[in-house]
């Protein structure tokens, strides 16, 4: 079975968020740590973690680190440490849409959770797994579908505006 690698992952085991520093790249390889949203916002600052998609999902992991270490003793607590966290996050690259959109609907998953702290835990942690999953499926699919249009000797160039 192949091993697969992501930009940005989740380490159950730690309850912890892990990325690759791409302020690191090309000149080394290494990833970074962070046990609380703080940490993460300042990663997405300083452009350790880039690109559209990997910037929301982080984002996205941020609101669950908060969650997972909040020691809210109710729902109403809780939604207004998330808050303040959302707030936090949303401050690090102003004009990055994904960020707004990953907030905003990891945030909408929490409101809507009827139940207890437990529960707005789990609901934020799952919807940030679900939003690195998708980012990974549609990784692969642009792959798949810009493979069908290349030929073998092609070059490709990138850019990003």
């Amino acid at each position: 079975m192949k091993k697969e690698m992501r930009t940005i992952y989740w380490d159950n085991s730690r309850s912890e968020v892990v990325m690759i520093d791409q302020t690191a790249l090309p000149q080394r390889f290494r990833f970074v740590r962070f046990r609380d949203y703080r940490s993460v916002g300042d990663a997405i600052k300083r452009m350790v973690v880039r690109g559209a998609p990997a910037i929301g999902v982080a984002a996205a992991m941020g609101l669950a680190l908060c969650a997972v270490k909040s020691n809210a003793k109710s729902r109403e607590e809780i939604l207004n440490e998330l808050e303040e966290a959302a707030k936090y996050l949303g401050s690090t690259r102003p004009t990055a849409v994904n960020l707004f959109w990953a907030i905003e609907r990891v945030m909408d998953k929490a409101r809507r959770v009827d139940g207890d702290v437990d529960d707005v835990r789990q609901a934020v942690l799952s919807e940030a797994l679900r939003m690195a999953d998708e980012d990974v499926e549609t990784n692969r699919a642009i792959g798949r579908f810009g493979a069908e249009l290349l030929e073998d000797g092609d070059r490709v160039l990138t850019l990003c505006k």
